[in-house]
């Protein structure tokens, strides 16, 4: 989207008169429909003047683009100028411009500085990769820049800023960012006017501009060829069995959708390990390689950040825009993708954002937002009382869209040694129905909450061993950095819940130190697995029991619980149980070699034993 474009005569009269500003704000109100904070409008006011010095020479038919959108994204570049070089070939120049006075090092975080913003101190991109991500999204999904051989040129310009001796911008960490997107300070003026005229020497109405806004959105074929060596190198994405058998029914499915421009929504079932997420992940090589634009989507952040991670080389920021909350569909038009993978789909919410006010329903807007959507779904994972992704809600809504569905199931289970009798004892322990003794797999129960850690960090021989807990214990917000604050404390034993920030829980090196929670660790699977099993989860009467009143109150998962049980009291209890129990079944079958526990509650601790015990004998 264009929020503002204009010749490059028609922006010197706007900043001559003092109205750039003004112009920008009001096409920006237009365009998005909102206002914008006070803070945007002054960077406009003081950043936007500066660049009519250094456009100054251009032909005045050169096009500017304001705050222009990058189609499938919400980033937005500050000031874009479209021409022609000496040879009349195409020419884009990509403005990040800053206000910055003064900058200071951050260290061991990448691409990342502190500055003064809006009269405090906060971390900020480094402006080179900012700019340089910006470019490189236009260069692997713009159809008419690769067709056209579109120049794309990352520049930055802080009018503010004059360098100083070991300047943190210029850093050698960050030397790859600004070698590819030259920084221009203060005292630069003429030297960034120089390189504007060594680019453009013709104007073009502002034709590449809409060109670009314009353009088919798609990967480009080297972007294509990376994600599919990159998928194909790595064996844990191999497909194996139904899991090829669904994944060629799928593209098949696909192929006739676009063939006969049908809405199509594909439900594939899967219980834990039976490689759902596998699926995704080729499935989304596999149509890209096809000229598709589509994206992997989870509503949790951690299979996202580890599933893209295990695919970017040098951080590359393509290959980020490929994976997407399910939150951020709610704005988008119809068909807006090619198609939609939508992995842990039992996990989907009716609103979005940080207060869950955002948007009508995540299924209804994945649905409409992409002609084909494939969800990958087992509704015995749904742990929070937002949870709506069931099978009937998904089918719902593909009925209210005509959309054709299709069902398909995996069945075979390659995780927890490929035991599908291990699945079966814990079903049948979580849900008191017929436990059986009999499976191959390492489950322990041991003795206490400090063998149990001491056992996790013995097997955490490749950083892929954790320990994780259900949500008993408070974690303090003013201490989720601080891994030497202890959340958790059982008796003697003390250990910090996972730190909030930074790296992912499951692929941290240092995360072997703390305790993950459900949101860390659903969609994602470790060699070991260790689990402290809270007092919400109980052995009375010789059945599995919960007790919803004893899960932490800063944990969301049963938030507004008290309410909606004035509603309908019972129902709203045996939610409660039911996400306890799924809870728990979770966080017990992401092992693939081994599950070792401990229970809070003694009878429940008793009760493992004694199974570990008869399982010795009748094994």
């Amino acid at each position: 989207m264009i929020i503002f474009l204009c010749l490059k005569k028609e922006f010197d009269e706007y900043v001559s008169r003092g109205i750039i500003s003004n112009k920008v704000y009001d096409a920006y109100k237009e365009k998005l429909g909102k206002k914008t904070k006070l803070s945007q409008i002054k960077a406009w006011a003081n950043s936007l003047p500066y660049m009519k010095t250094i456009l100054s020479d251009l032909p005045d038919d050169v096009g500017i683009a304001i705050e222009f959108n990058i189609p499938l994204t919400s980033k937005r570049i500050d000031l874009v100028v479209s021409g022609f070089d000496k040879k009349r070939l195409p020419v884009l120049l990509l403005f990040e411009l800053k206000q910055w006075e003064k900058i200071s090092e951050v260290k061991n975080q990448e691409a990342v500085v502190k500055t003064v913003i809006d009269g405090k101190e906060k971390k900020a991109i480094h402006p080179s990769y900012q700019v340089l991500s910006y470019a490189e999204l236009l260069l692997n999904y713009n159809y008419y820049i690769e067709h056209d051989r579109v120049q794309v040129v990352p520049l930055v310009y802080l009018h503010n800023y004059s360098f100083k001796e070991k300047d943190p911008l210029l850093a050698n960490k960050f030397k790859k960012y600004f070698k590819e997107a030259y920084i221009y300070s203060k005292g630069d003026q003429i030297k960034l006017k120089q390189r504007v005229q060594e680019y453009i020497k013709y104007g073009d109405n502002g034709k590449i501009i809409k060109q670009v806004d314009q353009s088919k959105v798609k990967p480009n074929k080297k972007l294509q060829d990376s994600i599919e060596i990159m998928i194909k190198n790595k064996k844990v994405y191999t497909l194996l069995d139904e899991q090829k058998v669904i994944s060629e029914m799928i593209k098949n499915k696909a192929k006739l959708a676009f063939e006969s421009n049908q809405k199509t929504v594909v439900i594939v079932k899967g219980g834990p390990g039976t490689g759902k997420s596998v699926l995704a992940i080729n499935l989304l090589g596999d149509l890209l390689k096809r000229g598709l634009m589509g994206a992997y989507v989870s509503k949790n952040m951690a299979p996202r950040v580890v599933y893209k991670n295990s695919l970017v080389y040098n951080n590359e920021v393509s290959i980020h825009e490929l994976f997407k909350s399910s939150s951020c569909f709610f704005q988008d038009k119809a068909n807006k993708y090619d198609f939609l993978l939508v992995d842990e789909a039992h996990r989907l919410q009716e609103k979005s954002g940080m207060r869950y006010n955002m948007g009508e329903n995540q299924i209804k807007e994945i649905i409409r937002a992409a002609k084909i959507t494939v969800f990958f779904i087992d509704e015995k994972q749904m742990v929070t009382l937002k949870d709506i992704g069931t099978m009937a809600n998904i089918k719902k809504f593909a009925t209210d869209f005509q959309a054709k569905i299709y069902e398909a199931e995996l069945k075979s289970q390659f995780r927890c040694m490929g035991s599908d009798s291990y699945l079966d004892f814990i079903e049948g322990l979580l849900y008191n129905k017929k436990e059986t003794y009999k499976f191959n797999f390492d489950f322990q129960v041991v003795d206490s909450p400090k063998e149990l850690r001491d056992l996790i960090k013995r097997k955490n021989t490749n950083n892929n061993a954790r320990l994780v807990a259900g949500f008993c214990w408070k974690r303090k917000a003013a201490m989720a950095d601080n891994q030497k604050y202890m959340d958790i404390k059982i008796g003697e034993f003390e250990a910090s819940w996972n730190l909030k920030h930074g790296e992912a829980f499951a692929t941290r090196l240092n995360a072997i130190d703390e305790v993950g929670c459900i949101h860390n660790v659903q969609g994602l699977e470790f060699d070991y697995i260790g689990v402290i099993i809270g007092p919400d989860l109980k052995y009375q009467n010789h059945k599995v029991v919960t007790d919803y009143k004893m899960r932490a109150n800063t944990e969301k998962s049963l938030y507004g619980l008290y309410v909606l049980m004035k509603q309908d009291k019972d129902y709203y209890e045996k939610r409660a149980d039911m996400l306890i129990r799924n809870t728990y079944r979770v966080l017990l079958t992401r092992g693939i070699k081994g599950c070792f526990v401990f229970a809070c509650d003694e009878n429940l601790q008793k009760h493992l034993k004694k199974i570990i015990a008869n399982r010795a004998i009748t094994s």
